[in-house]
């Protein structure tokens, strides 16, 4: 949520500036922020670099054995707020680490899930077309570009799992003596899914720039080179793209998937292919489809994850290369919690 707004607000500064977006970008940052400066030891060096790799473990651990914490237990807990779980237990030592979350309403779920992504989404995308009408008739129309780029990395983690389902149906019965088979596949397809985004942006961002620029370029004229790089124009893509990615994510969610159990069999056996004696019984000839859109889902959902925390990360780097910026925090921290006579 914070970084959406700080999205739009980036729009707005670069589009039209006035001195009043400055309270809004202090609010703003804070809601992004704020929970890392009350850290005491944030900006301590040592802690700093810990606390960075305990993150990259809880990104990537729970699928090769369960975890207590992790990313994907955290995402199976909020979306079980949607989808509710199954009644049936199995006995599985994971069952315990999920709790009994009620099922929000499904009129609730329409209009949260469903209607006003999709309104938000018609709004951004709508706003995008309307700058680039200023710009004349353009190939590809700004409509078929964003439909593009906003769907495109939707296919490809779709393409990817397909791809690395088959390598561990094929070759997980006969990597059963290696533990960590499954966090090596699901690794792979993690960082092949970061890698299309990045690609989808970065085409988004030069390749429909340069397109738009070939018939200026006749002209060898440097003017108009930089007067068509906007980069405002660009962020306001990003935003709607954004839109329309949380769209399908939701509806995914909320329309296509059924409820969920209590364990994460279902997790670790996608990445290791080991579906048999999960005790999974009559569902386990549809949950591998149930389990394919779900890992669509969770796909774009760690790819951004992972984008935005490293883009906080280097928001709150530079302090630790201050001398003293530590204990000053610190410091100015214990002030605020201890009354000075």
């Amino acid at each position: 949520m914070g970084m959406r707004n700080l999205l739009v607000l980036l729009y707005a500064t670069m589009a039209i500036w006035i001195p009043h977006l400055i309270y809004f970008w202090f609010s703003v940052l804070s809601l992004c922020i704020a929970p890392f400066l009350f850290n005491p030891h944030q900006f301590s060096y040592a802690d700093f670099i810990i606390d960075y790799r305990e993150f990259l473990r809880w990104m990537s651990r729970g699928n090769s054995r369960s975890k207590a914490s992790s990313w994907y237990g955290y995402c199976r807990l909020s979306r079980t707020m949607i989808t509710g779980y199954k009644k049936k237990k199995l006995g599985h030592p994971s069952e315990k680490l999920s709790g009994d979350v009620p099922r929000a309403p499904w009129t609730a779920v329409i209009w949260s899930e469903v209607v006003w992504p999709i309104f938000v989404a018609t709004i951004f995308v709508v706003a995008y077309m309307f700058v680039k009408s200023f710009q004349g008739n353009q190939l590809p129309s700004p409509l078929i570009r964003i439909s593009v780029i906003a769907i495109g990395p939707v296919v490809w983690n779709a393409a990817v799992l397909v791809f690395f389902f088959l390598i561990s149906l094929f070759l997980g019965p006969m990597m059963e003596g290696w533990a960590k088979f499954g966090s090596v596949v699901a690794s792979l397809a993690h960082i092949s899914c970061l890698i299309g985004l990045l690609g989808f942006f970065e085409f988004f961002v030069c390749f429909f720039c340069v397109c738009h620029l070939l018939p200026e370029l006749i002209f060898l004229h440097p003017k108009w080179f930089l007067e068509l790089w906007n980069a405002s124009h660009a962020v306001l893509g990003v935003i709607a793209i954004i839109a329309i990615q949380r769209t399908i994510q939701k509806t995914l969610i909320a329309v296509f998937l059924t409820r969920e159990f209590k364990h994460d069999e279902t997790n670790r056996a996608w990445w290791t292919g080991k579906w048999y004696g999960r005790g999974l019984g009559n569902s386990a000839m549809s949950q591998p489809a149930r389990e394919f859109i779900v890992k669509i889902v969770e796909m774009s959902l760690w790819c951004s994850d992972f984008l935005l925390a490293h883009i906080l990360l280097v928001i709150l780097t530079p302090p630790i290369l201050i001398p003293w910026a530590n204990t000053l925090h610190s410091t100015m921290l214990c002030m605020c919690c201890f009354e000075i006579p």
